[in-house]
């Protein structure tokens, strides 16, 4: 039953890696490209594009790991099988949809906080222009606040999972 259980977990793991980074580029693309009119050849852009998919990956797959703890802990916790399914679809969609937003969330801070500390330069508009080092720099920005708060969302995911629902003798 392990093995099926980490079978089930390595699909759904791609699945979400694959979904995420197509859902990521296609939700930045459409909001970015179009409204600065950026090319393909764009190599600003890309380095841009890249880091913020990084980012969400990077988030999403912090997720993870406490979506599959609840649903090791569901399944102690239920014994029908219909409420571990219905549990675990509540859980991962919570989780899920925490991880994209709090993604986005950190992607647009860090946008806005290299906005805010330099007022001379048009971020969006110098990758438009493909001005690679701006690319460069907020790429970095989104990534290193991604690095920071990661471990934060793990913590608020964990809090979610209904530990002390389990008997004394397992948690």
């Amino acid at each position: 039953m392990e093995i099926f259980l980490a079978i089930v977990y390595l699909l759904v793991s791609l699945i979400l890696g694959l979904l995420v980074t197509f859902s990521t580029t296609r939700l930045f693309i459409r909001a970015i490209r179009r409204k600065y009119n950026i090319t393909h050849q764009n190599t600003s852009f890309a380095i841009l594009l890249a880091s913020v998919i990084f980012s969400v990956g990077y988030i999403i797959s912090g997720v993870l790991e406490p979506a599959f703890k609840m649903i090791a802990t569901v399944r102690m916790l239920e014994k029908n099988g219909a409420d571990v399914f219905f549990s675990v679809v509540k859980y991962g969609t919570i989780f899920g949809i925490v991880g994209f937003v709090v993604s986005f969330l950190v992607i647009f801070l860090a946008m806005y906080l290299f906005n805010f500390l330099n007022t001379e330069i048009e971020e969006l508009e110098e990758i438009s222009n493909n001005n690679i080092a701006v690319g460069i720099l907020v790429g970095t920005i989104i990534i290193v606040i991604t690095l920071f708060v990661k471990g934060s969302i793990i913590f608020f995911l964990e809090n979610l999972i209904p530990y002390s629902e389990l008997p004394r003798n397992i948690g």
